[in-house]
């Protein structure tokens, strides 16, 4: 499935932040949340906040994690 890059860089910060190690969440936690203020910053829209943006995109990120999952999935299985 083909999205706009900049979505895709967002649902990738998304993952990678929940799936980090406890050691890797800060640094993580910062790059995912940049990402979430530029869309605020260019959107031009007063009152947008992070958790807004998060709700909006909550069924694209289920998809994406669900494929990230699959891909897994079936690299394990070829290791094997």
């Amino acid at each position: 499935m083909s999205r706009n890059p900049e979505l895709e860089a967002l649902l990738q910060a998304k993952y990678d932040l929940d799936t980090a190690s406890d050691e890797q969440k800060v640094t993580l936690e910062r790059v995912y949340f940049a990402r979430l203020d530029a869309i605020i910053a260019r959107s031009g829209i007063p009152g947008t906040t992070r958790h807004l943006i998060e709700e909006v995109f909550v069924d694209a990120y289920r998809e994406f994690r669900r494929a990230k999952k699959l891909e897994e999935r079936a690299k394990l299985g070829r290791i094997r």
